[in-house]
């Protein structure tokens, strides 16, 4: 470099300005490199969130399994709050149906999952029952209705009609008929009464047509037909009374009433029918009545099952003395040995299982914590088995993808404005950074032009 040169070179640096270095300068580098961790971490959660959900998106849930697909028990993931309705895309016939209370609807909500794993929700009014399916899985039978899962279509049945038990083949549906009226009647000796007798029969799928069988007052009915569905096990009478366990046979409508029951004795559920079809299954609480057991399941102790001759009434006991866990309903017979729903206790989770002779319990399928009231299609507790069913979170309600917009937004936006004021400050002219003397300047200085 020429003395001259480095002359210029001098003298330029002294006449250049100093860099404008504000304290606004500092703070809008504090600002970006606040700016820039913000977007790093929501980049991390939105990763991790992805990761997380992957599962579901690449595979859904898995379907059910043959018969001899394997002994380890299935298990009932829980669906997404925005989730599709079965009305948006119809998945039945299905392998399971539950209560979740974690969703949209802010209210326990039906879920069906189907077949092929889906998961859709049964959206219901507050306090309305979600009903049970048909041993086919193809129809969930409703108060005053009967809704096919493939089609969609709402079969009504009759007004005020409770349903209460499918036959095996699924063909017929036992129904009562609810005649309470609501209004205060005064009995002989002045007690008030606003029922009257209810009405109990049975819905054929096939006509269409509904044939009553008996007339009496049935305040808390539960029932069960034959395995041959020529005979119905039904519990009548009213609530703050013992109830009796009538059989009518289907085609007479002849009852044979048999000993009543006590407070720690109630029918099995769905499926209490031996497979002989010679007793009905009650089971039998251990430490309190089963009003009281509802109200303080601690003080279960245990249950049993009790054999009741359908001819003569006569009650054999099982083995076993205290069987653990809480018997929700006998749902069918696997191999000739009972299939209970375990709803657990308080705050337990809900299992499928099969009552083993020795007191044991083998496990079905089990629902994630949180959700309840598990019910299977007979047919499929019967004879297969079952995987694991996981959710699809893509499956959602297509008001979810204008929350997704919504949400991304404003992170998006503001990454598009600091970028482009960055460039404006960079391009601002008249800002001095990094500006010196030019080539007119040196020439005043009596130095030579610099190219």
């Amino acid at each position: 470099m020429s003395e001259t040169l480095r002359e210029a070179l001098r003298r330029a640096a002294e006449s250049a300005p100093a860099p404008r270095l504000g304290e606004q300068l500092w703070r809008r580098g504090r600002r970006r490199r606040r700016v820039r961790r913000a977007a790093a971490a929501l980049a991390g959660v939105l990763l991790v969130a992805g990761l997380a959900a992957l599962p579901g998106l690449v595979g859904g849930g898995v379907g059910p399994q043959p018969a001899d697909g394997g002994s380890a028990p299935g298990v009932l993931g829980r669906p997404y709050p925005w989730q599709l309705t079965y009305e948006q895309d119809l998945n039945g016939p299905v392998v399971a149906a539950f209560l979740d209370p974690d969703t949209v609807y802010l209210e326990s909500t039906g879920v069906l999952v189907g077949r092929d794993g889906s998961y859709r929700l049964f959206p219901m009014n507050p306090g309305e029952e979600f009903g049970f399916v048909s041993p086919d899985g193809r129809y969930l039978a409703r108060w005053s209705e009967i809704v096919d899962l493939v089609t969609g279509r709402s079969i009504p049945t009759v007004d005020r009609a409770r349903p209460l038990a499918w036959s095996p083949d699924g063909r017929r549906l036992l129904l009562v008929v609810d005649r309470d009226d609501g209004f205060i009647e005064y009995g002989p000796n002045g007690e008030s009464d606003p029922s009257h007798p209810d009405d109990i029969g049975y819905y054929d799928l096939a006509t269409g047509t509904t044939k009553m069988l008996l007339t009496v007052d049935a305040d808390t009915p539960a029932g069960a037909f034959s395995p041959d569905g020529q005979r119905i096990a039904v519990t009548v009478g009213k609530s703050d009374r013992p109830q009796a366990l009538t059989i009518i046979d289907v085609a007479t409508g002849m009852p044979n009433l048999l000993p009543e029951l006590t407070e720690r004795q109630r029918l099995a559920g769905e499926a209490a029918w031996t497979p002989d079809g010679r007793s009905v299954v009650l089971v039998a609480a251990d430490g309190c009545g089963w009003t009281g057991c509802d109200m303080w399941p601690d003080g279960l102790r245990g249950w049993r099952m009790q054999y009741v001759d359908a001819v003569t009434g006569e009650v054999a006991y099982e083995r076993v003395y205290a069987r653990a866990g809480w018997p929700g309903g006998l749902v069918g017979w696997r191999d000739g040995e009972p299939v209970f729903v375990d709803q657990g206790g308080r705050n337990g989770v809900e299992k499928l299982v099969v009552a083993k002779p020795d007191g044991s319990a083998q496990v079905l399928l089990t629902v994630a914590e949180g959700a309840g009231l598990l019910n299977v299609p007979r047919q499929l507790v019967e004879h297969g088995t079952f995987g694991a069913y996981a959710a699809n979170p893509l499956a959602a309600q297509p008001w979810t993808a204008g929350c997704l917009l919504l949400c991304l937004a404003p992170p998006v936006l503001l990454v598009v404005v600091l970028r482009r004021r960055r460039r404006a400050v960079r391009a601002l002219p008249g800002s001095g950074v990094g500006q010196g003397a030019g080539p007119d300047d040196l020439r005043a200085e009596g130095g030579d032009a610099v190219a």
